[in-house]
């Protein structure tokens, strides 16, 4: 289901500003561009995520009926699991010291072995917040079409 968002460039700009300063304010990381991941790239995890979207949705007084926070991010007890954090460190201190010992030649972090144990979520783009910062209820960027209006329109 496409929406389509008509706004002018004026006002377009002005919610890219206030969003993006909110996010970086906020996290005190960069955005870099629309397809910045607040998990993946800003390292904005678990109850800091879910932080971070109850003051957006609180500050701009925006519609949350249809979003549900799990299917976009782990819970914080899903990220900080301590028997998952006992189980793997062994093997963390054995990927550690074969990347040290091979001087970076052999990189087993790149392999994403504790990843895989989590489950999958979407995760959540800049772009994403800017999309329900301008349509005031919940819908995803690759949900939208916008429509650059004149202002005489």
């Amino acid at each position: 289901m496409e929406n389509t968002i008509y706004v002018d460039f004026k006002s377009l700009r002005q919610a890219y500003i206030e969003v993006k300063t909110f996010i970086e304010y906020e996290v005190g990381s960069n955005v870099s561009s629309l397809n910045t991941k607040i998990e993946d790239d800003l390292g904005c995890a678990g109850d800091d995520n879910y932080d971070l979207l109850d003051k957006f949705v609180s500050k701009y007084e925006l519609d949350y009926a249809d979003f549900d926070y799990s299917k976009h991010f782990l819970s914080e007890g899903e990220i900080t699991s301590p028997l998952l954090t006992l189980l793997t460190l062994p093997i963390l201190v054995i990927m550690l010291i074969i990347c040290i010992l091979t001087f970076g030649k052999i990189n087993l972090f790149k392999v994403k072995l504790i990843s895989s144990w989590q489950r999958q979520t979407l995760d959540m783009t800049f772009g994403d917040m800017l999309t329900w910062y301008l349509t005031r209820k919940y819908c995803l960027r690759a949900d939208a079409r916008f429509k650059l209006m004149n202002r005489s329109n």
